[in-house]
């Protein structure tokens, strides 16, 4: 079964792409990731369809 996560930066901690696995990948240095629910992954692509290219994690959480 696979699952949504974020690609978060470490950084900044926007989102920069959402993966499908069947476990989260490993973080590195410069990005960690987030399980996406529904209902984050819902949040995420409103926000983008609302013109923001920039999303921050805590703003879908």
């Amino acid at each position: 079964m696979l699952f949504s996560y974020f690609a978060v930066s470490c950084e900044s901690g926007n989102i920069i792409n959402i993966t499908l696995r069947s476990s989260p990948p490993t973080d590195t240095a410069t990005v960690h990731y987030h399980y996406a629910s529904l209902f984050n992954i819902n949040r995420y692509h409103a926000l983008h369809n609302a013109g923001q290219d920039l999303i921050n994690l805590r703003h879908v959480s």
